[in-house]
């Protein structure tokens, strides 16, 4: 759980650099496109260096086109969110999935622990209070609403990878995923960024790139879909929470937003429910299993 949680704190510190990014004048489709196009070179890498890896399988291909999309459509509306909204609003409405994950599992009736929905409201509770720490403008956006429709995505996403996970090998499952988030990506991006590629700065934006492609999403993503083999949806998600408070961080630190009181109340309450999350999670193993799987 350790290095999910590394995930995620990189994680927080992606919104900021892509913010960054796209006031380099990468159009946020096309960012998409690279990063991802990263991330399965980073990907292929690991599958080249490890012998032992199988053939990518039917289901491998078919399940990983399936969340290949649904990462698109997630990481698609944060990015298009952010050329409106400050990465700290960004981080805060991108982890309302901690809300919609037992809703979509409730809607698909799965019985759910009361102390899953528990830790979930807690988290969200974290979300809602630090919320006023985001700016006094009240008012939402057009970026705000891309990025509440990229939390729904994000946890139809988080289920979907629990579902088909457990049987596959999870390094040809993310390698697919991210070749098919690249190629949606591109394909979007030439429809209706192309008149924008000259205000491009790609030179300059190596840095950046190279660490959304490889840290953010390639190694990131690995490490969740291995995640997702032992921890179920309703934890990741709330895991996640502490995304948010990593985003706000990195925004007050490099200057984009005030350190407030609302904003460390409700840091504390992300924090409690990602520690209680991961206790209850180590519980669950040890009663099912017998031993911790790490």
């Amino acid at each position: 759980m350790s290095a999910f949680l590394i995930v995620c704190m990189i994680w927080g510190l992606s919104l900021v650099v892509a913010y960054d990014l796209l006031g380099t004048g990468i159009p946020p489709f096309f960012l998409i496109a690279v990063t991802y196009g990263i991330g399965a070179l980073t990907i292929f890498s690991v599958k080249a260096a490890f012998v032992s890896t199988p053939k990518i399988g039917r289901n491998e291909l078919r399940y990983g086109v399936l969340v290949g999309i649904l990462i698109f459509i997630a990481f698609g509306l944060q990015t298009v969110g952010l050329e409106y909204t400050t990465p700290a609003k960004s981080g805060l409405l991108t982890v309302l999935y901690v809300l919609f994950v037992p809703i979509i599992i409730s809607v698909m009736i799965r019985k759910l622990s009361v102390r899953s929905i528990l830790f979930a409201a807690i988290g969200f509770t974290g979300v809602f209070v630090m919320s006023g720490a985001a700016g006094g403008d009240a008012s939402v956006n057009i970026g705000d609403i891309a990025t509440i429709v990229c939390a729904i995505a994000f946890a139809a996403h988080f289920i979907t990878l629990e579902k088909c996970s457990s049987s596959l090998d999870p390094t040809n499952f993310t390698l697919i995923q991210m070749i098919t988030a690249t190629l949606v990506a591109f394909a979007i991006s030439g429809m209706l960024e192309s008149g924008r590629y000259d205000g491009m700065d790609l030179a300059g934006s190596w840095a950046g790139l190279a660490f959304m492609g490889i840290a953010v999403t390639g190694l990131g993503f690995f490490v969740q879909t291995a995640a997702q083999r032992k921890i179920p949806a309703t934890t990741i998600s709330v895991m996640c929470c502490s995304e948010s408070v990593f985003a706000m961080f990195f925004s007050w630190a490099l200057g984009y937003e005030m350190l407030t009181l609302p904003l460390l109340v409700g840091a504390a309450f992300v924090v409690t429910s990602t520690v209680l999350s991961s206790i209850y999670e180590k519980r669950e193993l040890i009663d099912k299993k017998g031993v911790f799987l790490r």
